[in-house]
């Protein structure tokens, strides 16, 4: 698969997320209908190494797991070298961290790549209007070199309710929502730094607006 996603019309209900993902600024984050969720933190290269973070904030005597907010460039704040790092980017997965992410999640879809889904940019990054995208799993990639838009969406799901994905336009980390066998298998893959961590709504209960 080498195509990218192409225009929803305007009266696709993108499987009943339209309204939603109209008021979601920064990218829509489910509040239930999952099993589990994980987050995946975006990469970080030295030159042609990828560092963890953990290898990162070690240089300031810092620990991620002790980062009491969600992943955004403030984890790196007074960390000495860190603003010479390539990354880790913002609004969108890395071009590694997707294709790692596609895999799995073709794994754990009925339909393997040819998997139908839904996509739509976050409404701060296109003047307020709802920009989606209807296309194949497989297709991902190609999508995010491609480029028909500054950014990768923000939110993408399948259409059978299986997964969802979010890349918030504030954070340097991505969100995966799924079944426990998905979240499971991310957990686990030693090519993506996949973390438990609450959700933006967790972290910040009692401060978003209902």
């Amino acid at each position: 698969m080498t195509g990218i996603w192409t225009r929803a019309t305007e009266d696709d209900p993108l499987d009943g997320l339209r309204t939603a993902l109209t008021h979601a600024d920064c990218g829509l984050e489910p509040r239930g209908g999952f099993e589990d969720h994980c987050w995946l933190l975006h990469a970080i290269h030295e030159g042609p190494v990828r560092l963890r973070w953990d290898d990162v904030l070690a240089r300031a005597g810092r620990r991620f797991a002790d980062w009491p907010l969600t992943p955004s460039y403030l984890v790196f704040e007074g960390v000495e070298g860190a603003d010479e790092l390539d990354g880790p980017g913002d609004a969108e997965p890395d071009a590694e961290t997707l294709d790692r992410l596609v895999g799995h999640l073709a794994r754990h879809s009925p339909d393997g790549l040819a998997t139908w889904c839904g996509a739509a940019q976050a409404p701060v990054s296109t003047d307020g209007e709802l920009v989606a995208w209807r296309g194949r799993l497989g297709d991902a990639p190609a999508h995010r070199a491609a480029r028909p838009t500054d950014f990768f969406p923000a939110t993408w799901w399948a259409a059978d309710g299986g997964w969802l994905v979010l890349s918030d336009w504030d954070l340097n980390a991505t969100e995966v929502f799924g079944d426990r066998a998905l979240i499971a298998d991310l957990l686990a893959d030693p090519e993506l730094e996949a973390v438990r961590r609450p959700t933006i709504r967790e972290t910040f209960r009692g401060t978003l607006p209902a």
